[in-house]
């Protein structure tokens, strides 16, 4: 049976890619959900009965305010049956599809996985992926896709870089709130009057940066042209001292803080 896809712009740019393992960091709204529940759909459906095919969210709550009722909608001419309280989706051809939470990884043990969402990456611890999930695609060789909103420079972070550094059977991707041609520049424009600089670069364009980034707001930094003449100086705040006695107080050191 044929299913109608209809997808953005920057949806079909990475819907075109073949490569392994996706790794998408998207502003709030961009469409990243929808993209990546049409892809597991779509593989799904193509997909071998004895496969395991999941969503995996931070919680199984999430999974099921996130995605549930969106895959029930886009998939709602080739499902056979739904389990509602499992958030187990079957479809014409056998395969099931599995809604599952990082928070209780042990459910996702002995999977023979085919392909796999990860949701909000960020938000779930990495040893879901080392210890569980990356091992359960190596019989099928699975494919997945990670999506999410950044959150500082986490694990999500390094794996992005990596991808986007040339891991192997991995290719990154950004894109941020305004991608998705349905929302309207002037909410987008609205939220950046109203919101802090941090949370605004970090939920709509989808930056990686530190919370404590936002201590120094873009607009206080005025750029000129180098001079031909004079000195540079160095300043070093160098925070605190490595061979401190108190731990605690160690632990919590601040960054060294250079200007030029």
């Amino acid at each position: 049976m044929d299913i109608n896809i209809e997808l953005l712009p920057w949806q079909q740019e990475v819907w075109d890619s073949d490569v392994r393992f996706q790794v998408i960091a998207a502003g709030r709204r961009s469409g990243k959900t929808r993209y990546a529940c049409w892809r597991l759909l779509v593989e799904a459906l193509h997909g071998d009965s004895l496969a395991d095919f999941l969503y995996v969210a931070p919680t199984q709550g999430q999974a099921r305010d996130i995605a549930w009722n969106l895959l029930l909608e886009i998939g709602k001419d080739v499902i056979t049956g739904v389990h509602s309280n499992n958030l187990e989706i079957r479809l014409v051809n056998g395969v099931t599809i599995k809604l599952k939470g990082a928070d209780r990884p042990q459910t996702m043990r002995g999977l023979s996985i085919e392909f796999l969402v990860l949701d909000e990456y960020a938000d779930i611890k990495p040893q879901v992926w080392d210890e569980i999930l990356r091992p359960a695609l190596s019989d099928r060789e699975g494919r997945g896709v990670f999506i999410g909103t950044p959150m500082g420079r986490n694990h999500f972070y390094d794996l992005y870089v990596a991808a986007k550094n040339g891991l192997e059977d991995h290719k990154a991707w950004h894109f941020t709130t305004a991608d998705n041609p349905y929302i309207k520049e002037k909410e987008v424009a609205s939220a950046k009057r109203t919101m802090s600089s941090f949370a605004f670069r970090q939920e709509y364009m989808a930056s990686f940066e530190a919370q404590g980034s936002s201590m120094f707001k873009e607009g206080w930094i005025k750029y000129g042209d180098e001079p031909e003449e004079g000195d540079f100086y160095i300043t070093v705040d160098l925070a605190g001292f490595s061979d401190s006695k108190n731990v605690v107080r160690e632990r919590n050191l601040d960054d060294t803080a250079i200007s030029i």
